[in-house]
C-alpha cells in the first residue's frame, strides 16, 4: 500500500517574527501588506505576515536572502521554521539548515582549541558587516574570556569589546 503524505496548508496571513542581527536600523518597502516601509530597530524584531516575507524573498531582498540567495548570512533572520521551509532556506526533514548567525554558532567557534582553527573557522562563519557587529554583542553576553581570540575578533571585525 502506498503511503501518502499530507501537507498542512500554510496560513499566509499568520504573523511571523523577523529578527535584525545588525546594530543599525534596517528597512525595506512592503510588497504585499499595504503601503509604506518596514523599519526594524538595531538588534530588534518585528512580526510580519508570511505572505510579506515570502514576497520579499521571491523579490530577492538580500536582507532575507543573504549572500547566496538561500538565506545564508542574512541580516534578517526568519524565526519560523515552516516559513523557512516554504522559501526553501531549509528542508522539512532538517537535512538542509539555513546558515544564519546565532549565539550557538558563536559558542561553538569559541570551543575550538587551536588559534589557527579558530581563525579559519571564524572567517568562514562570520563575514558580513551585520555578523561582525552581532558577534561582539554575543561575545559580551557569553562573557568570553580568551585574550588572543578576543584580539583576533576585534582586529577582524573592526569592532571593539568596550
Amino acid at each position: 500500500m502506498a503511503e501518502t503524505k499530507t501537507t498542512k496548508e500554510l496560513n499566509l496571513d499568520e504573523k511571523v517574527t523577523i529578527r535584525n542581527i545588525a546594530g543599525w536600523n534596517v528597512g525595506f518597502s512592503r510588497r504585499v501588506d499595504g503601503y509604506g516601509d518596514v523599519m526594524i530597530s538595531p538588534e530588534g524584531s518585528i512580526r510580519l505576515s508570511r505572505n510579506e516575507i515570502i514576497a520579499q524573498v521571491q523579490n530577492g531582498n538580500k536582507l532575507f536572502t543573504g549572500t547566496d540567495g538561500k538565506g545564508s548570512h542574512a541580516t534578517l533572520v526568519i524565526e519560523d521554521i515552516p516559513t523557512r521551509v516554504e522559501v526553501e532556506f531549509e528542508t522539512e526533514d532538517g537535512k538542509i539548515k539555513q546558515d544564519v548567525f546565532s549565539e550557538a554558532k558563536v559558542k561553538d567557534l569559541f570551543t575550538l582549541k587551536t588559534m589557527k582553527s579558530f581563525e579559519s573557522k571564524f572567517k568562514e562563519a562570520i563575514f558580513t558587516r551585520a555578523e561582525k557587529y552581532a558577534v561582539i554583542t554575543v561575545m559580551k553576553k557569553l562573557k568570553v574570556n580568551d585574550y588572543d581570540k578576543i584580539r583576533f575578533v576585534e582586529d577582524y571585525t573592526g569592532y571593539r569589546m568596550k
